[in-house]
């Protein structure tokens, strides 16, 4: 690895009782869409560095954008003087101490983004634009490679590269009124497949713009695609095992572990072994990731921890799933590395015909619940229309009101069709109790 911190840096760490250096760079690239056509292709370098420490019970931090020659002793001098006015703390927390990698590198960095060109990644946008029926009014394909470096006081010095691909698609057609369609990519690779997301681009605006406005209100089962569960679950669960939120009794689950949280058919691990763009052997503190239960059959296994929080589960972290950019100007937060919901063994198809009284949603306004209570009141862009296993209707403009976290707790079904949506690795799933209201149901 050719990243690491400035021996200023790395001299300075030696001054204080704790003291860590975190360095980064990144490379982006990035090919935009603008009604259908490309408007840019564009390039940015960036690498910073951030400090911190403790002394005593103080703490300080300062972060910097490596691009002049005094950036670093800027950094330092900074995060001294932050640290000489700290109010103080009772018992800060410890850095990373040196430990054993538990699992081997995950497959994370591939070649072909490192050597993709301004032509290739034109290339890939004129093949979902060549492939979609409808107008894509604003998309983008981005591609980074990213070296890390963690030092610290205690002898922890590791390091972490991995590359990440990230599209983000809108689609808009007309029928019968504007439909509008969203495709979304994550990954560490270079395998998006474009002429699946043109098509899927039209296929999701099309039916939108033959929908109708629901109306009245009943209770139904809820099914939820990979696009739209991910960060439902992100959301709510990954919120309710968040070490931060159990420390500060801010999750509804505090007091569950080793407790029924969920239906007996849910099996969720933090895996950082598989491709995932956060998935790494230590975290961007410098603690061994690993795989890690965090609900078995129904069961609150762990929580997922920092060094903040004390007993870190390697999920301190730094980097985004989403912005490659910045990672040194962030603090370390908890951050799952990649929840993994286990399959089930039916068919997107065998579960639909398995509901009685449903809506399977396509696309929703935002697809997330509040991280405190799971709750969530969700504008439904598209969905269809479920009734004795046969899809009757695609309908729009109608509220989706449920609890996520009571959700989990009331699974119909499970499918056996996982998507790697960032830090998720979902399948469909259904879920009883849910309330959709139109507008006359609103207005009673």
């Amino acid at each position: 690895m050719s990243v690491y911190p400035d021996d200023r840096a790395i001299q300075a760490l030696k001054r204080y009782d704790q003291a860590e250096v975190y360095v980064s760079e990144t490379v982006v690239r990035t090919v935009y869409i603008d009604g259908s056509r490309i408007s840019n292709v564009e390039t940015k370098t960036d690498a910073g560095m951030m400090f911190r420490m403790i002394d005593g019970n103080r703490s300080g931090k300062s972060s910097v954008s490596l691009n002049s020659e005094g950036a670093v002793q800027d950094c330092l001098d900074m995060a001294e003087a932050v640290l000489s006015r700290s109010p103080g703390a009772k018992s800060p927390n410890s850095y990373a101490s040196p430990a054993q990698a538990r699992i081997a590198a995950p497959d994370v960095w591939d070649r072909r983004v490192e050597e993709a060109s301004a032509e290739d990644l034109r290339e890939l946008a004129r093949q979902v634009i060549d492939n979609c029926r409808v107008d894509i009014p604003r998309a983008q394909i981005r591609v980074s490679c990213t070296e890390s470096r963690t030092v610290n006081g205690n002898g922890v010095d590791v390091g972490h590269r991995s590359t990440m691909v990230y599209g983000h698609f809108t689609s808009m057609t007309r029928i019968d009124h504007p439909g509008e369609g969203m495709e979304t990519y994550h990954g560490t690779g270079l395998d998006l497949d474009p002429a699946r997301i043109g098509e899927e681009l039209s296929r999701k605006a099309e039916a939108a713009a033959v929908s109708r406005e629901f109306k009245g209100s009943e209770k139904l089962t809820m099914m939820l695609p990979p696009s739209e569960l991910g960060d439902m679950l992100l959301s709510s669960v990954g919120s309710a095992v968040n070490g931060e939120n159990r420390k500060y009794g801010r999750t509804m689950w505090a007091q569950s572990l080793g407790e029924k949280v969920a239906s007996d058919s849910l099996t969720i691990v933090d895996d950082p072994s598989s491709p995932a763009p956060l998935s790494c052997v230590f975290d961007d503190e410098g603690i061994p990731a690993y795989r890690k239960a965090v609900i078995s059959g129904g069961v609150l296994e762990g929580f997922l921890n920092d060094t903040f929080c004390g007993d870190s589960t390697g999920n301190g972290m730094r980097r985004s799933s989403v912005e490659p950019q910045g990672a040194y100007d962030r603090t370390p937060t908890i951050k799952p590395l990649n929840l993994v919901v286990k399959p089930g063994s039916m068919s997107k198809e065998r579960m639909i015909e398995s509901i009685d009284h449903g809506i399977l949603v396509e696309k929703f306004a935002w697809p997330e619940a509040d991280e405190l209570t799971g709750r969530f009141g969700l504008n439904v862009r598209c969905g269809y229309m479920i009734r004795k296993g046969e899809v009757v209707g695609t309908v729009n403009n109608a509220l989706l009101m449920g609890n996520m976290l009571e959700a989990v707790a009331n699974i119909e079904a499970i499918g056996n069709d996982p998507v790697q949506t960032g830090v998720a690795t979902v399948p469909s799933m259904s879920f009883s109790g849910v309330d959709l209201v139109g507008n006359r149901g609103l207005a009673a």
